[in-house]
């Protein structure tokens, strides 16, 4: 794939791998892990797969694990591997990439990730790979659906690899998985970040260890919207600490390329892959990504509860912050694809035609742009994510407003004192504040309560 300007798609070949350059000589002595207990054999994260369908389709023994290399850029050693499984040798679908698509085209996508996260433990169990030397496995959100089956694992130092589009497509379940995970101690990676604009809005809510730049990135022009992409990547490098890695090296142009955009470490065609993880011998430093994975998601609270605990409540008229809420509009429209925007409007009767049509504006240009209320539909106005609020939802007493892009912040959180009369008369407590943790915080409490995208938008 290659990107233009807007951020558009196309297709492109990938590079064939070259052959396997040699890499930095092992240190004298280097301490192996224990040997694993059980829990590090093929695991029970994907139990409904023990016969992969997949397989059962190409035919026995027909689907391979290998392992891409993962280099520090400025030593040249290796410092992880990537586990990436492909079809029969002599097949269209021994590129893994071909895989993949074949999969998702056929539904069979959990039926590849069971077959990518097995062998790839499987291997880490079977050979002598250092535990601190981690593994990314990449897994569709969706394929994770027996959440309380990772209580059992012990991926001994994977790090777990979502696309950020499924954040689009089901953020609150992709939120529930991040949460599990980080709770059991793993890392977490975004992948082709650089692909879509939304994505760069989007990385604040999962709080990656990893940010992965798309290969697409090093295979164009630097233009407007690469630009664009390194900015929102160093803002979100200098808040929490992760790390950019990027993928689709072929060459040494293309690795000063990926350290010019913010990479500290890299894959691609450049540095081979292997089947054997005790044929390699690492010898960098290991990643730490103890910043970005100490934080924890939010629990299902309400903007105001998150606001209020910490900050001056103020108190005003429906009439003042009908004006501050459209200032802050002005700021997600001018944020353009980089932004997201979610409000909360207690009854859809407060959601009016004219918001509807300053929001479906918005729409146009934004990441995600979400509204909530009480008889709220899915979609209430174009390109607009709607939920429905229970009754037994607080959130219903608040009237919130979040922008969150990757340069600008702000959350106005208020709480309805059930006044009567007028209704520009009406009086509310609230909170404002630009502060990037706390819009975080509320942007997660109100993305989480969005239902599914509907198929095919």
């Amino acid at each position: 794939m290659v990107v233009d300007d807007r951020g558009q798609e196309s297709q492109r070949p990938l590079p064939a791998a070259p052959a396997e350059r040699h890499l930095p000589a092992a240190p004298a002595e280097r301490h192996l892990p224990a040997a694993p207990d059980e829990r590090h054999l093929p695991s029970a994260l994907f139990p409904d797969r023990a016969e992969n369908g997949l397989s059962s389709l190409l035919g026995p023994d027909s689907l391979h694990t290998s392992f891409q290399r993962i280099i520090d850029l400025q030593t040249g050693a290796i410092v992880g591997y990537e586990a990436v499984v492909g079809g029969p040798a002599d097949s269209s679908f021994a590129d893994p990439a071909a895989l993949a698509s074949a999969a998702r085209a056929m539904g069979m996508t959990p039926d590849l990730d069971a077959a990518r996260w097995n062998g790839a433990l499987a291997a880490a169990a079977r050979e002598d790979k250092p535990r601190e030397v981690p593994l990314f496995i990449a897994v569709d959100p969706d394929s994770l659906t027996d959440l309380p089956d990772l209580h059992d694992q012990d991926a001994g130092g994977a790090v777990l690899q979502f696309d950020e589009t499924a954040l689009i497509r089901r953020p609150a379940h992709l939120m529930r998985v991040v949460a599990e995970v980080r709770r059991l101690g793993w890392a977490i990676a975004v992948d082709h970040v650089g692909v879509r604009p939304e994505s760069l809005a989007l990385l604040p809510l999962l709080e990656p260890d990893v940010v992965k730049l798309d290969r697409t990135l090093l295979a164009t022009r630097p233009n407007r919207f690469t630009a664009r992409v390194v900015n929102a990547v160093a803002a979100q490098v200098e808040r929490t600490g992760a790390i950019v890695m990027a993928e689709g090296i072929t060459d040494e142009a293309s690795a000063l390329a990926a350290r010019a955009m913010g990479a500290r470490v890299g894959e691609g065609p450049l540095y081979g892959s292997t089947t054997s993880l005790s044929g390699d011998s690492p010898v960098g430093s290991p990643l730490e990504f103890g910043t970005a994975r100490a934080r924890g998601a939010t629990p299902l609270s309400t903007p105001y509860n998150l606001a209020a605990g910490g900050l001056d409540v103020r108190r005003a008229s429906k009439r003042l912050l009908i004006e501050i809420s459209k200032n802050l509009e002005s700021m997600a429209t001018d944020s353009r694809q980089t932004a997201l925007m979610m409000g909360a409007f207690q009854h859809i009767r407060h959601f009016t035609a004219l918001t509807g049509r300053r929001w479906e504006l918005m729409a146009q240009n934004a990441a995600l742009v979400g509204a909530l209320a009480e008889n709220m539909g899915t979609e209430p106005a174009p390109k607009i994510r709607g939920a429905g609020l229970p009754a037994s939802d607080s959130l219903r007493e608040e009237w919130d407003v979040v922008v969150l892009s990757p340069h600008f912040s702000a959350v106005l959180a208020a709480r309805d004192l059930g006044d009567g009369g007028p209704d520009m008369d009406r009086r509310f407590d609230y909170v404002l504040s630009h502060d990037p943790t706390l819009t975080i915080e509320c942007a997660r409490s109100l993305v989480a309560r969005l239902p599914p995208e509907r198929s095919g938008s």
